[in-house]
C-alpha cells in the first residue's frame, strides 16, 4: 500500500489550544494537572489534566465539542485553500463503558456545522485509545483504492474529565489516589490529521510533514477490563504486522510513542511486547507516555502523540525520524502506526 502523506494538524489540549502550543508545552514539559471538584471514597479530590477555558459544568459530549472544535481551527485553513467539494471524515471515539456517555449524533452534527459543509462523516471508530489508528487504517484504505478524493482528514476526541466521567472513575477506582497508587489521571484531547494521497501534493500545493510507512490493527484476548495479568498478544500481533507490512526495510524505529495512561498493566504489555519484536525498537530504547504530559487523553490521545512524532526530531535527537505510535483501549482493541517525518530544504540545510 502506497503510504500517505500528512500534511496538516490541528490539535487541543489542557496545555494548549493549537498544535504549536499543545507540542511546545509538552517540550517544555508543562502539565495542568488539577485537583477536581470531584471527590473519591476517602473524600480526596480527584486529580485531571483539564483545559481550564472550559467551564467545569459541561458535560462529556459539550467538552468534546469544544475541543474538537477548536482543534478543527488548525486545519480550517486547509480546507479552506482546497477546491470545492466534501472532505471525507473519518472519527475516533471513546469506547462505551468508561465514563459518562457521549452524544455521537450531536457531536457529529456539531463538527459538521463547525466546517460549513466542507466536511463528510465517512466512518466512526469507538475504540478509545486504538480508535484513531483505526481511522487512520479506514482513511488510508480508502486513499489508496480512490474511493477516497485526494485528501481525507482523520480526527479523535475524548474527555474524561467532566464530573460524571469523574465520579464514575473514582467509583472504579480507576484514578490515581490513596486506595490506587497505580492509578491513572484522567484526562482530554482532540486531534485532526490531513492525509494526501501520494502524487496529490503538487496539485494541491501541499507540502508534507511526514509520512505514514505502516498502519496495524489487533484485539487482545486478555484485556484491562478482564483484571487479569497482560500477555500482550494484542500488541505482539500488531508490533509483528508493522514489521511484516510497513515500508521500514528492515530498519528500526528511532523513538516509541504510547498513548497510554500510568498504570503498570500498560508497561507490562509494552514490554513484553518490546521483546518478542526487539528487532523493531530502537537502541538505546526510547519510549514516550501519554499519560506522563495529557494524563489519559483516551481517543483523543492519538493525534497528539502523532504530532509529537512529527516534531520530536526537532527537539532532541535531529536524526530521529521513524517513530512507532501506538494506542491500547481498555477494552482489548489495539492499534499502532510508524510515521516518518520530512523535512524541508530549509531545516536540511
Amino acid at each position: 500500500m502506497s503510504a500517505a502523506q500528512v500534511v496538516g494538524l490541528g490539535l487541543c489540549t489542557p496545555v494548549g489550544t493549537s498544535a504549536h502550543m499543545t507540542l511546545a508545552s509538552l517540550r517544555a514539559g508543562l502539565v495542568r494537572f488539577v485537583e477536581t471538584e470531584v471527590l473519591d471514597a476517602v473524600a480526596e479530590p480527584v486529580r485531571a489534566s483539564r483545559l481550564s477555558l472550559l467551564d467545569v459544568s459541561l458535560t462529556r459530549t459539550e467538552r468534546m465539542v469544544a475541543l474538537a472544535g477548536q482543534a478543527l481551527a488548525g486545519v480550517r485553513p486547509l480546507l479552506d485553500a482546497l477546491p470545492p467539494g466534501r472532505v471525507p471524515l473519518y472519527l475516533g471515539l471513546p469506547e462505551a463503558g468508561l465514563g459518562a456517555g457521549v452524544a455521537q449524533e450531536a457531536l457529529v452534527a456539531a463538527l459538521l456545522a463547525e466546517t460549513a459543509g466542507r466536511l463528510e462523516l465517512v466512518q466512526v471508530h469507538a475504540a478509545g485509545r486504538a480508535a484513531f489508528f483505526e481511522a487512520l487504517a479506514s482513511a488510508q484504505k480508502d486513499l489508496h483504492s480512490d474511493r477516497a478524493p485526494a485528501l481525507a482528514l482523520v480526527g479523535a476526541v475524548d474527555s474524561l474529565v467532566d464530573s460524571a466521567s469523574l465520579r464514575t472513575l473514582a467509583e472504579a477506582r480507576l484514578h490515581l489516589g490513596r486506595r490506587n497508587p497505580d492509578g491513572r489521571i484522567p484526562g482530554e484531547a482532540a486531534g485532526f490529521v490531513a492525509l494526501a494521497r501520494p502524487g496529490a501534493l503538487k496539485p494541491l500545493k501541499l507540502e508534507a510533514s511526514g509520512v505514514l510507512l505502516g498502519t496495524a490493527l489487533a484485539v487482545e484476548p486478555r484485556p484491562f477490563t478482564q483484571g487479569r495479568p497482560s500477555l500482550a498478544e494484542g500488541l505482539t500481533e500488531a508490533l509483528h504486522a508493522l514489521r511484516r507490512d510497513s515500508a521500514m526495510g528492515g530498519r528500526r524505529v528511532d523513538a516509541v510513542l504510547a498513548c497510554q495512561p500510568g498504570d503498570g498493566f500498560w508497561a507490562t504489555e509494552f514490554s513484553r511486547a518490546y521483546l518478542r519484536n526487539a528487532a523493531l525498537m530502537p537502541e538505546p530504547l526510547r519510549v514516550l507516555v501519554a499519560g506522563e504530559g495529557l494524563g489519559d487523553a483516551g481517543a483523543g490521545a492519538g493525534p497528539v502523540m502523532l504530532g509529537v512524532a512529527l516534531h520530536r526530531a526537532r527537539w532532541r535527537q535531529p536524526r530521529a525520524r521513524r517513530t512507532l505510535v501506538y494506542g491500547s483501549s481498555d477494552g482489548g482493541r489495539i492499534g499502532a502506526c510508524i510515521v516518518e517525518m520530512i523535512r524541508n530544504a530549509k531545516e536540511e540545510a
